[in-house]
């Protein structure tokens, strides 16, 4: 811009200088008018060469502004597919973390026997149980059975006694030795 301006000085003084030396003898030489005229479409040159950076300034800083509008607008959209991304890798570490602690007690439940194992297992133990109770209940029934048997033998040799003794009988069920 200074450079523009120091530009148009000059030739602001020397096309002045022309102007008036013509004007005082336009008769004598044409060369000072064609000087004249070279410098004035010199001058008009250059307020065209400045008209057309200004316009491509001009163009240019719309351009830019176009450039930095979509700039924003690719950052806010990168902030939401950042966010997007953020939810989506926190979903990922929850799936990890759920998967490690089904995993662990996967193992730990590996360790037993299966549910088909267990119940069978189970229904062995009962009919074992049954088989018991049952061989108990006969047990139960021989005991009593043997009680009793000893309880009259006990009282027939407790008759038998008296017979040879002469005393009268006891109750056998008095006996419990």
């Amino acid at each position: 811009v200074s450079t523009v301006i120091y530009y148009k000085a000059v030739v602001s003084t020397q096309s002045t200088g022309m102007f008036v030396k013509w004007v005082k003898d336009p008769d004598q030489d044409d060369t000072t008018f064609q000087k004249m005229i070279a410098v004035i479409a010199s001058c008009e040159m250059s307020v065209d060469k400045l008209s057309v950076v200004k316009k491509m300034n001009e163009l240019e800083a719309h351009n830019y502004a176009k450039l930095h509008a979509e700039i924003e607008k690719e950052i806010s959209a990168g902030k939401v597919r950042i966010e997007k991304y953020q939810k989506q890798l926190a979903q990922a570490k929850q799936i990890k973390s759920n998967k490690q602690q089904y995993n662990s007690i996967a193992k730990i439940i590996s360790q037993y026997p299966s549910r088909e194992e267990t119940t069978s297992s189970i229904a062995e133990l009962e009919s074992e149980i049954e088989a018991l109770r049952g061989k108990k209940s006969r047990l139960e029934e021989r005991v009593t059975k043997q009680k009793r048997q000893f309880e009259v033998l006990v009282y027939s040799i407790q008759q038998l006694q008296c017979e040879l003794t002469d005393e009268p009988v006891t109750n056998p069920m008095d006996v419990d030795s």
